[in-house]
């Protein structure tokens, strides 16, 4: 039984590192599918992310992937921030993470980043 109660928490910790690690990985796809679609489209950026569908992984398009939900916001037509949410918080990942234009990437554990949370590592 110890055995158990040590395990399930090791795994649902080494599931969340997964998760959040794919939700960077994707922050910076995204960054340089954005990046093209800038370049392609006349200087702008894509209204919203389903407009990314031929640059990204269709499930990524569509907001949501290993565990996170993804917001896009086109701030301006050469201005844009994403937010990578967990889907449930405390399981699927702790940190939120947050990048704009300038490809830092963000993040806070006690809700969604911002543009002045600290840069992920």
């Amino acid at each position: 039984m110890l055995f158990r109660s040590i395990s399930i928490p090791n795994l649902l910790r080494s599931n969340i590192n997964a998760n959040e690690t794919s939700a960077i990985a994707n922050l910076r796809n995204l960054y340089g599918a954005f990046k093209m679609y800038y370049g392609a489209n006349s200087k702008t950026y894509p209204e919203q992310l389903s407009d990314m569908a031929s640059y990204i992984n269709p499930a990524l398009a569509n907001g949501e992937k290993t565990g996170y939900l993804y917001v896009y916001v086109r701030d301006s037509a050469d201005e844009f921030h994403i937010n990578a949410n967990p889907k449930i918080p405390g399981r699927t990942g702790v940190r939120y993470f947050y990048m704009d234009e300038r490809s830092t990437i963000r993040y806070n554990t006690s809700g969604e980043a911002g543009e002045n949370d600290p840069p992920a590592q």
